[in-house]
């Protein structure tokens, strides 16, 4: 037989590799849908979970779960792909909340998300991975004229969609306001639909030619099809969606057969921010002090950012009257003594001003000390980076206006810089006599506004031997905290530091348990003293009467924390822009301060959002 012959009698064998046009379409939706349901699966999570133990092994299970896709042995067609993949969207709503609720209620941050990112995210980015993977195989095909690419091949596809899909999740979706807007329900059912859709346009039906006396063609079919499922759809979208409350809540929510109300939730800059409440019982009793009631708090994510007591459990001094919310319902005190805490800087008489004439306050949380500041008749500055906390604090727990041109939404460090450029250059509208610093959130900080550089930048807009007040929350014998601590004694001359707890704190506390301690620090020579409070201190508040009248026996042993006989050894914890580990530290701690959140609010709280 002639050559020529023999080799067109070969390529009769060699199967013809399969369009590329309809995979790629594949592959650009199915990497869009990775990177959307990475960001909107995390950010359904939080709530539940916080950041830390959300995150906590969320990449290695993507990166296994994309690997199995890309070197699964057993062929799933692109069409039929396409067709598991909505079913799994339609459910992950649902799913994504009940799971992350049922697992949560065992108390266990650790395999709790670990658990639903297995049962609920593994499938989605299975059958997504797939569908890019099918489009890098295909073009293979064509390329190597093979009917299996080799293992290189499939490894690339898992690098593509493990890349490209992170990327677009946390550089590109995360910084789109507009999607704070859309419900998780929304984009997941959204997704679905055009999953659903790309089914209907892979698949046959069983058609291969168009028959003579077919009336329609599989085009039409495939487009009356893709009409009904999209009317359909609409349809449907409520049986659909999860139980959590539409972003921004229109109306305060009521959660049936409990006390809970929801006054306000909105996704923001810092995530979700909740204000809610548990109601007043209409026969109160000091047995029902053994369930959590008559509160109202200020929620970020997984973390309560401040609160107050309400009906029946507001407590006042010689009949003083209480602030009110723009509503006109009263509000008691804080539910946090922290934040009557930062109030001390007032009674620091080691000064050689004596009275304070402006003050800065760095994170606002529901605004406790902001408000008792602007009662006192003292100016201050609030800058705080999240425009719904504000929003909040305003409305529902009753901070006063600060005044036109004192209040700063943005990020600290930003402000800092651009006013410190401002004193540089004789443009400074103002000095500082003193700073409240208080960012702790969802069981860590934003450690770039606890460097060094960050407090010699903060030093230049305050006035000359002005005070610092700093809050920090973490166990007091830890890496993290003394980082804080010598940070701060590395930047500024004196720095004494108070908790908040209630009773006295025990050695075995320092090491152990999870404390408020506010570090106040000065650039003053002399030793930093506090007056003793008095009545007008106390603005009618028990709270503030207990927790200034008992400053004396709040101090923090800082030997403890720190190590004096080793000044090298101290340095080597100065935080600084290039060398910051506190994050990190923070995250270890994460797990704790979800199990304290838990014990502070019950579940029911932390599901209703």
């Amino acid at each position: 037989m002639p050559p020529a012959k023999l080799v067109k009698s070969r390529k009769k064998h060699v199967p013809k590799p399969p369009d590329a046009a309809p995979e790629t379409i594949s592959a650009i939706v199915g990497l869009v849908s990775i990177s959307l349901v990475l960001f909107i699966y995390e950010r359904a999570l939080i709530p539940i979970y916080a950041t830390g133990p959300t995150k906590y092994l969320l990449s290695p299970m993507i990166a296994v779960t994309v690997l199995l896709a890309v070197l699964n042995p057993i062929g799933i067609s692109t069409s039929w792909n396409w067709l598991y993949t909505a079913l799994d969207l339609a459910a992950a709503p649902n799913a994504t909340y009940w799971v992350s609720v049922l697992t949560s209620r065992k108390h266990d941050p650790l395999w709790g998300p670990v658990i639903t990112h297995t049962v609920v995210l593994a499938p989605l980015i299975f059958f997504l991975t797939t569908s890019v993977a099918e489009a890098q195989l295909t073009w293979a095909q064509r390329k190597m004229h093979i009917t299996r690419p080799p293992l290189t091949y499939r490894v690339v596809a898992a690098g593509v969609c493990s890349v490209t899909g992170t990327g677009l999740s946390q550089r590109v979706w995360a910084k789109q306001a507009y999607l704070n807007n859309l419900s998780e329900s929304q984009i997941f059912l959204g997704l679905a639909g055009i999953s659903w859709c790309l089914w209907i346009y892979k698949h046959s039906f069983g058609f291969t030619k168009r028959s003579k006396n077919a009336t329609l063609s599989l085009s039409k079919i495939k487009s009356i099809l893709v009409v009904a499922s999209i009317a359909l759809w609409g349809s449907t979208y409520r049986y659909l969606a999860s139980p959590v409350l539409p972003h921004p809540l229109a109306e305060p929510y009521h959660r049936p057969n409990t006390s809970i109300t929801i006054h306000s939730s909105v996704q923001s800059v810092t995530g979700l921010i909740v204000v809610g409440e548990a109601q007043s019982p209409s026969d109160y009793e000091s047995s029902y002090d053994q369930n959590v009631h008559s509160v109202r708090y200020l929620r970020a994510s997984h973390s309560i950012l401040g609160g107050v007591w309400i009906g029946s459990k507001i407590m006042i001094l010689d009949h003083a009257p209480p602030i009110e919310d723009t509503f006109g319902t009263p509000v008691g005190d804080s539910i946090y003594s922290t934040f009557v805490l930062q109030e001390a800087i007032r009674l620091v008489n080691s000064t050689e001003k004596g009275n304070w004439d402006n003050g800065l306050l760095i994170g606002l949380g529901a605004g406790t000390s902001a408000t008792a500041f602007i009662r006192h008749k003292l100016p201050v500055t609030i800058v705080e980076i999240d425009p719904a906390v504000y929003d909040a604090a305003r409305t529902y727990f009753g901070l006063p206006d600060p005044g036109s041109g004192r209040v700063f939404l943005e990020d600290a460090r930003s402000w800092v810089a651009r006013e410190r450029s401002k004193v540089e250059n004789g443009k400074a509208e103002r000095l500082y006599d003193f700073v409240v610093h208080d960012c702790f959130s969802g069981g860590g900080v934003p450690e770039h506004i606890f460097t060094l550089e960050f407090w010699e930048d903060l030093k230049t807009v305050m006035q000359p031997k002005g005070v610092v007040a700093v809050n920090f929350a973490g166990i007091p014998k830890s890496d993290s905290t003394r980082m804080i601590l010598a940070t701060l004694e590395k930047s500024f001359v004196t720095c004494r530091g108070f908790h908040d707890l209630f009773e006295t704190i025990r050695d075995e506390q320092y090491q152990k348990d999870f404390i408020n301690i506010v570090f106040f620090c000065t650039t003053s020579e002399s030793p930093l003293t506090f007056r003793e409070s008095a009545k007008p201190d106390w603005l009618g508040s028990p709270l503030r009467r207990h927790i200034l009248a008992s400053l004396p026996q709040r101090e923090v042993d800082l030997e403890i924390i720190r190590d004096s006989k080793n000044e090298d050894e101290n340095s080597r914890y100065v935080l600084t822009d290039a060398r910051n580990p506190l994050g990190k530290l923070q995250d270890a701690q994460g797990l704790h301060h979800w199990k304290l959140m838990r014990e502070v609010l019950p579940d029911q709280h932390w599901e209703t959002y």
